[in-house]
């Protein structure tokens, strides 16, 4: 059987222990192993197009021979849903946790901030086949007509901003929230992480649950959330404290009920949360010809010396949450293929499959990891993720015990394919210059495909004067109109 250099990252040995462990080894000779059916479902996330025939022909190609001559034989498609059923999902989610990490490359400023690891957690949502089966387990969008697009699975991962391998994961339904999911990949947080989260994560309950694993927060807020300001430090950031909802609801019903009586209004709440640090940042944006955009960015943290922790510095560190939505492109669009949906139409087979998608992601980034490290500091965002996908499957056919040496041989050239130029500067680098159809589109722009682009930001620092004598006037406007009026 081959497997390549994914069998060094999945060794049988291991597969052969999830397999144990999940009660799926199988107790009798099988012409089609359960090992076989592990490889097997991985190979079919590493060649999302091709049939089942043509991946577990490629698999044991390197073998053909002396399987043909013990009788062995190519298996139906249905013999290997079959193999499928049997495994599950239990021994892929195993083995992701097993093969889980956080990155395989040196402390360096593309991989930490301030001393800590870069991490982030971002959602999305993966199409599932459409059938009755996974509409009903996973659900699927609506709209005004009813529901409308294949059944979805939302998925929440934490990724090393670095390296891009993902240290933790969790999916569900497509009704279950991303905060939701968030909290059952916790456990993953730990001292010496400095988590990134986009605006959709923040919850009073969330950050208090990441900020009890000892992990350093720098989370994007609302703009309308209550932060009063309590210090403003020299760097123009201010520290505050986070009101629990609780408190807030109990003091609205206190507050209703003393209107209600014709009483005075009670004093305003004090914050009793956990102290923050509040930086406020104004980023623009501008382009070759002249278009520019602004956007208020307003982000909160754990890190409270601005000696150590400059707020300029926490504003730029932000956008290295990119790396999520990079993984997600690699896995939705470069790996499982543009426009495509999961295989099975089977909920169960359809886990084991978006499982099996994760370990072939992480098994590629190791590689691309392992390749970075043959240069000199190298930064893995430098080495293409297409390259390394397909060494990978030029590979399948090698038996694992020559596949070290070939692995050393990819990390070698893999390391010399580098990107030559970084276009993170630009806006639009991959737009397509002349259009494949020959009516114009609606969303047609006379602005130039790919422009380089510029970026200012600003910290805006707080004015406590005009924050307070707003929050006394709010406050003089809701006593009189709490007062009773004069008969």
């Amino acid at each position: 059987m081959g497997g390549g250099v994914l069998a060094c990252y999945v060794p049988p040995g291991l597969v052969d222990e999830a397999l144990a462990v999940t009660g799926r080894a199988h107790r009798r000779f099988r012409s089609l192993p359960a090992r076989l059916g592990v490889y097997f479902v991985l190979a079919l996330c590493l060649f999302s197009g091709a049939s089942y025939g043509s991946v577990i022909a490629k698999l044991v190609s390197g073998r053909r021979g002396g399987l043909g001559a013990a009788g062995w034989r190519l298996p139906s498609t249905t013999a290997l849903t079959k193999l499928r059923r049997r495994l599950g999902a239990a021994p892929f989610e195993l083995l992701f946790q097993r093969l889980s990490g956080t990155s395989v490359c040196r402390r360096t400023p593309w991989s930490h901030a301030f001393g800590l690891l870069l991490v982030a957690w971002d959602g999305t949502n993966v199409d599932m086949a459409d059938s009755p089966a996974n509409a009903e387990a996973f659900g699927r969008p609506s709209c005004k007509k009813g529901a409308a697009g294949n059944p979805q699975s939302r998925l929440v991962v934490l990724i090393a901003c670095g390296s891009r391998r993902i240290i933790d994961a969790a999916f569900g339904t497509y009704r279950t929230g991303e905060r939701a999911l968030a909290e059952r990949i916790l456990p993953a947080l730990r001292p010496g992480m400095l988590v990134l989260a986009d605006r959709g994560f923040f919850s009073y309950r969330l950050w208090c649950a990441a900020q009890a694993t000892e992990a350093h927060l720098l989370w994007r807020v609302q703009a309308d959330l209550h932060l009063p300001v309590q210090r403003v430090l020299p760097d123009g950031s201010f520290l505050s404290r986070l009101t629990d909802p609780a408190d807030s609801t109990r003091h609205a019903k206190k507050r209703a009920r003393r209107r209600k009586a014709g009483q005075a209004p009670p004093p305003p709440l004090a914050p009793r949360g956990p102290v923050v640090r509040v930086v406020e940042a104004v980023i623009t944006v501008r382009t070759d010809d002249g278009t520019a955009r602004t956007g208020h960015y307003r982000l909160a943290t754990t890190l409270l010396d601005p000696r150590t922790a400059p707020a300029a510095e926490l504003a730029a560190t932000y956008a290295k949450r990119w790396a999520c939505e990079t993984g997600f492109r690699e896995i939705k669009t470069y790996l499982r293929g543009t426009r495509r949906a999961l295989r099975a139409a089977d909920p169960e087979a359809a886990r084991q499959e978006l499982w099996a998608y994760l370990i072939v992601y992480q098994a590629i980034r190791h590689i691309i990891c392992l390749a970075a490290l043959r240069g000199d500091d190298l930064e893995p965002a430098r080495i293409s993720f297409t390259a390394a996908r397909d060494a990978v499957q030029d590979a399948i056919t090698i038996t694992p015990r020559c596949a070290d040496a070939h692995a050393e041989q990819i990390y070698r050239d893999l390391s010399r394919r580098l990107i030559t130029k970084h276009v993170t500067c630009r806006t639009c680098p991959r737009m397509a210059k002349r259009p494949l159809f020959h009516f114009p589109s609606r969303q047609a722009s006379t602005a130039p495909a790919s422009q380089n682009a510029t970026y200012h930001l600003a910290i805006v620092t707080p004015d406590i004067a005009n924050a307070q004598t707003q929050h006394q006037h709010e406050h003089d406007q809701r006593r009189t109109a709490t007062q009773p009026r004069a008969a």
